[in-house]
């Protein structure tokens, strides 16, 4: 079995590369031992494990798919970054890394990946389940594509002709429905020292604007009028993505839409930039992860334009004791 692991906001997800999926919120991971965890992933997915390949947090310090034991930090320039902290992930590295499974983690999209140079003016573009996404699309034969990951918060990307050639962070552009960029208000409550600035981009979604945590608490009105909110800023940022597509060459790639709400607001989002927009499913990211997975195991010398480490593509084919 080759599996994945999604490192979401509010979620891990994990899946084989067939389509088998096991979700475990953050918050309760927090609470479990590593042991635990590795126990539910038997019972939910199989012991039989030949490769994971898994995301985790930003993945600002690598550029390559590395050996997990080979990932400096976790692969991260330095623990703290933007958004909530709550444990589950960290226990999610911890069981895999001690799990005795070999496992490889993938890097995010930012300033020293190889994409395009115009869009390094900001210092981080995606994290690294969003390239398990895009492997997701590109393994179903599409080679260019737009992806817009619209939930908690909303990050888009572009694949052109088979590579990731850059994307558009959570805090830059688009909110999503609990996180956003930050605005004036948010400017000045930070400046006077009334918030962080993590605070700050951690209520700046649409929800957080309205005064609510979560769809669930909104009426029927309320719960339209977010997610109308949210298709457009979709809409919008996926628009925004088409110009760099066109520049070089691609003038009308597939567009996608991920996370949690995408089917609900499909309809919407395909209105507005008439043309159509397809969702993708909840464990969408977690299984192109594990087709990474698979396509590493079996010698693939780069994903998507990013660089397979040759540690980690040698690694589990020398060491049949550790299948």
């Amino acid at each position: 079995m080759f599996a994945g692991v999604d490192h979401g906001t509010t979620a891990i997800r994990f899946a084989t590369s067939e389509g088998r999926c096991w979700e475990l919120p953050r918050i309760n991971a927090s609470a479990l031992s590593p042991e635990s965890i590795i126990d539910r992933f038997r019972q939910n997915l199989g012991s039989e494990v030949q490769l994971i390949a898994m995301s985790y947090s930003m993945g600002d310090g690598l550029t390559e798919i590395v050996r997990l034991e080979d990932a400096p930090n976790r692969g991260l320039i330095q623990q703290e970054g933007a958004g909530a902290h709550v444990g589950g992930g960290t226990r999610v590295f911890d069981a895999i890394e001690g799990s005795g499974w070999p496992a490889i983690l993938l890097p995010g999209i930012h300033r020293d990946s190889d994409t395009d140079n115009r869009l390094k003016i900001f210092s981080h573009g995606m994290s690294g389940e969003k390239v398990g996404l895009a492997y997701f699309v590109y393994k179903k034969g599409v080679p260019s594509f737009i992806v817009c990951d619209a939930s908690s918060n909303t990050v888009t990307f572009g694949v052109v002709r088979g590579k990731i050639i850059g994307a558009i962070d959570a805090p830059i552009f688009a909110p999503g429905l609990t996180q956003g960029p930050l605005d004036v208000n948010a400017i000045r409550s930070v400046d006077s020292g009334k918030m962080t600035a993590n605070q700050a981009f951690s209520s700046g979604g649409i929800l957080a604007k309205l005064g609510y945590s979560n769809l669930e608490e909104c009426g029927p009105d309320m719960r339209k009028h977010a997610l109308d909110s949210l298709a457009l800023f979709a809409a919008m940022e996926i628009r925004a993505m088409e110009v760099l597509l066109k520049d070089l060459g691609e003038a009308s790639p597939a567009l996608y839409l991920a996370g949690s709400p995408a089917h609900e607001i499909e309809p919407r989002v395909s209105d507005l930039l008439c043309r159509e927009v397809k969702s993708l499913g909840r464990c969408a990211a977690a299984q192109g992860c594990a087709m990474i997975a698979a396509d590493v195991f079996n010698g693939v010398p780069e994903i998507l334009g990013l660089k397979v480490n040759e540690r980690a593509r040698s690694w589990t084919r020398c060491n049949p004791a550790l299948l």
